[in-house]
């Protein structure tokens, strides 16, 4: 699921490309850190039942938490492993346009 043939799924970058720009913005941290699931889902443009079948994966692997209330709604963080993954992705994508 989050990776076929060698590359990332578009809708896990999105998903980690979002967590990190909302961890990169401390300003928008006015209560509990992380995006709510309902803005990641807006965010990345993902139906809710993609997006949390995508987030147990990443939750699996270590790379993000979430927490989901006992109403249903939720947050999503990028762990620290998580911002290392991004921040190589990050830097192999800008290696590989030179």
């Amino acid at each position: 699921m989050l990776i076929l043939d060698n590359e990332i799924d578009d809708a896990v970058l999105l998903i980690l490309s979002a967590l990190h720009a909302d961890a990169s913005d401390q300003e928008s941290h006015r209560g509990e850190p992380g995006l709510s699931l309902a803005r990641l889902s807006k965010r990345t443009e993902l139906r809710m039942s993609t997006l949390r079948r995508h987030l147990t994966a990443l939750e699996d692997a270590e790379i993000v938490s979430v927490v989901v209330n006992e109403d249903g709604t939720g947050r999503a963080i990028l762990t620290p492993y998580g911002m290392a993954i991004f921040d190589a992705l990050d830097e192999s994508q800008t290696a590989g346009m030179m």
